[in-house]
């Protein structure tokens, strides 16, 4: 639980930013963003059919570096739309963000996964309620820290609503700290799979 807190906390989270750029800069509508949504609720179904079909049996700190690798993968499209190279080679403002959305979801869900089975292997009978909420709260509770440290990195580069000329920077300095939660992967159990602790 340590190491998905840091997770949350060492990556700024620029979502907001990325909703205000999307709507104000692209002129993309509220409704085809819902849209996205849903696809990235698809992208989570899917994550979870991979995860229990392939990936239950890898280390967890296997699966953890491959997913923050693939999330900067994801964030490396995020600076392609900041910086409009999608746009020179063809391809759709709509389905970059279509793209993104289902596929960070996915990537994400093999993060989440592996916690709630061990969660449940480890916890002692009768309060896995109680553990399922410990959990959830230090998950949203580093999500907004992310989100935070998300809001400074913007309030630091003067990126705001109409103001864009430093978001590429802070997409990739977003890029970047993906990379850091691999650093903190010696607080996961080396021989934790997902369905052995």
């Amino acid at each position: 639980m340590t190491w998905f807190l840091l997770a949350h906390v060492t990556v700024p989270n620029l979502s907001t930013i990325m909703f205000y750029y999307q709507t104000e800069f692209l002129n993309l509508e509220a409704s085809f963003l819902g849209t996205t949504r849903v696809v990235g609720w698809l992208g989570l179904m899917l994550g979870t059919i991979v995860y229990n079909r392939y990936l239950k049996k890898m280390k967890l700190r296997k699966i953890l570096m491959w997913s923050h690798v693939g999330l900067s993968v994801l964030g490396v499209l995020d600076m392609v739309l900041v910086s409009r190279t999608n746009a020179v080679l063809g391809v759709s403002d709509k389905v970059m963000v279509l793209c993104g959305s289902a596929l960070s979801d996915a990537v994400n869900q093999f993060k989440f996964m592996p916690f709630l089975i061990l969660s449940g292997q480890l916890c002692p009978p009768g309060i896995e309620g109680t553990l399922f909420a410990l959990f959830m709260s230090i998950n949203n509770f580093g999500s907004t820290l992310g989100s935070f440290v998300g809001a400074g990195l913007a309030s630091f580069l003067n990126i705001s609503s109409g103001s864009f000329d430093n978001l590429l920077l802070g997409v990739g300095i977003q890029v970047l700290c993906t990379f850091i939660p691999i650093a903190f992967l010696f607080l996961i159990p080396k021989e934790a799979t997902g369905i052995s602790a």
